[in-house]
């Protein structure tokens, strides 16, 4: 069924029910529920520390999240976390019962989980409330599932999709706020909104976007008679921005608020971020593919060949990122200038919305995990495009991409599956029999090992502080450049003892891939496996 359009583009559709957002939902939360459970008791890994000791550090006391130290092999000292590190604070609250049931993993991915389903039925809900039918809620939120980096990062203790599903939840809530006019959907909206720059920062622009969605044109006189008219329409937006001043208030320190520090921010960092940004609107996001189809029915041919041709050009020169990211930037490009020439609000809204990443390109990093929270933006921007297709075309092109999306997140779900295990019991195998030896064993502080090594029984390095003694162990990480830095301060060890790992199900970190950080690599996954990796415990003298 297609929905009533003004302009190509869906018209809001009112009220719906709760029973049809339901039965939208279920296959998507089903998919969901059936490809994590698996993972339930993945060991924590890279960044999951972090927050798993900020909920440790909101036992102590609630309103200071932050007020704990951060020994990173990456820099020479200690610091507080909240001097190298915006306030991502939402997880820390969120992991608080993981804390309280003894570190257990399985509490912490189930509350993912949970956070997974809100998404989801968010999803089905703002597509309906869109205009679409039930068919596009449920295609919707299978592709929201389906496609990366959605299933990956909810097996991790990382905010991502706590972002995603409190951020869309907040402008869903708007959109049913705009039709109906409830209070409490407008609290919501407000507190949702609010929260939603608390889990990430920059999603404190969804504020903005929210204030542009309850528009009804974009021409300065109208906007102006709409304000005047309906004041209060914009009242879940200003309550959602005290929503944000009153939490970063009330839990900030003398560090940073929304600013990293000076070491992970920087102008070098805006080239290769924006290249990273438009390859994954290509792969793995559908975007460019929907578009390809779109302009190839009834839009100017000579753009898409334009496209194609260039991209093709730097693929035949082995240049395969460089054309992915050619031709992300060329669609991005070309949807920007047909919503700014449209003049029309739910055309630009999406697009918008799908920008919201781009002002932080600056910061040390851009990966594909920033871009979880404009997925929806991408799904409504698709639908729209394939409005221009023929019906049979659309729905092949949506189960394909479903399947391979799919089939991509299940592949980087098992590597990542491995790559954590490895992580964990190195340290059980390196730390635990020197422990009960009666051996003083030490570690550095830095992704997984922060976390197990200590439950191992080491003790973390803290440079000037508490440092090995000669004849003390030290357990040190697989990452050279990390590991050097550490070791550097001990320059007279000898090696005891390593474990050693050759990866069967590829790798999303190295070797080209960088599901975490796209400093590492563009893909998310790569079958190449390179050299071992290995834990290494070593004597000082």
């Amino acid at each position: 069924m297609t929905p009533a359009t003004e302009n190509g583009v869906p018209g809001n559709s009112g009220r719906i029910l709760g029973r049809s957002v339901i039965a939208s939902a279920c296959p998507a939360a089903l998919l969901a529920t059936v490809c994590l459970a698996p993972f339930l008791n993945k060991p924590f890994t890279v960044d999951d520390p972090e927050y798993l000791n900020m909920a440790r550090q909101i036992l102590r006391s609630p309103l200071h999240p932050m007020n704990f130290d951060v020994c990173w092999n990456l820099f020479p000292a200690c610091t507080k976390a909240y001097s190298i590190t915006v306030g991502n604070t939402l997880m820390g609250y969120l992991l608080v019962p993981t804390i309280m049931s003894g570190g257990a993993e399985w509490v912490a991915h189930l509350t993912q989980l949970v956070f997974a389903w809100i998404a989801v039925l968010s999803m089905s809900a703002l597509i309906l409330r869109m205009g679409w039918s039930g068919g596009h809620a449920t295609a919707g939120s299978l592709l929201m599932v389906a496609v990366p980096p959605f299933l990956p990062m909810a097996s991790t203790a990382m905010p991502d999709v706590v972002a995603l599903a409190v951020g869309l939840a907040g402008i869903e809530r708007l959109a049913a706020w705009r039709s109906e006019r409830k209070w409490h959907q407008g609290l919501l909206a407000a507190l949702a909104l609010g929260l939603a720059g608390i889990a990430r920062p920059h999603l404190a622009l969804l504020l903005p976007l929210g204030a542009f969605f309850l528009l009804e044109s974009v021409k300065p006189q109208e906007i102006l008679v709409q304000v005047r008219k309906c004041w209060r329409l914009w009242l879940p937006v200003l309550g959602g921005g005290c929503v944000l001043l009153a939490v970063i208030l009330a839990t900030r320190e003398s560090g940073v608020l929304l600013n990293p520090p000076p070491a992970f921010r920087g102008v070098g960092n805006i080239k290769p971020n924006l290249r990273s940004y438009a390859l994954y609107l290509c792969f793995p996001l559908p975007l460019a593919a929907c578009w390809a189809f779109s302009r190839w029915r009834t839009g100017p041919r000579r753009l898409a060949l334009t496209v194609l041709a260039a991209s093709g050009a730097a693929l035949w020169r082995h240049q395969f990122q460089l054309g992915l990211a050619l031709a992300g930037c060329c669609v991005l490009t070309d949807l920007v200038w047909e919503a700014w020439r449209s003049r029309d609000q739910r055309q630009m809204f999406p697009v918008l919305w799908l920008l919201i990443p781009l002002p932080i390109a600056y910061y040390g990093h851009l990966p594909i995990k920033y871009l979880l929270p404009c997925m929806p933006a991408m799904i409504l921007i698709c639908f729209r495009l394939a409005q221009d297709v023929p019906a049979r075309v659309a729905r092949a092109l949506g189960i394909v991409s479903i399947a391979a999306g799919l089939g991509y997140s299940l592949l980087i779900l098992r590597a990542d599956m491995e790559r954590a295990e490895f992580g964990r019991d190195a340290m059980r195998e390196l730390i635990q029999p020197h422990v009960l030896a009666g051996e003083k064993v030490w570690c550095e502080g830095h992704f997984d090992a922060y976390w197990y090594a200590p439950l191992a029984g080491a003790e973390v390095v803290v440079p000037g502080a508490r440092e090995p003694q000669p004849g003390d162990l030290l357990a040190v990480g697989p990452k050279p450049i990390f590991r050097a830095v550490r070791l550097s301060l001990f320059p007279k060890r000898s090696m005891v003892q390593k474990v050693t790992h050759r990866y069967r199900f590829g790798r999303t970190a190295g070797e080209g891939a960088g599901l975490y950080t796209n400093a590492l690599g563009a893909w998310l996954w790569t079958f190449r496996n390179g050299a071992d990796e290995s834990f290494e415990l070593w004597r000082i003298e």
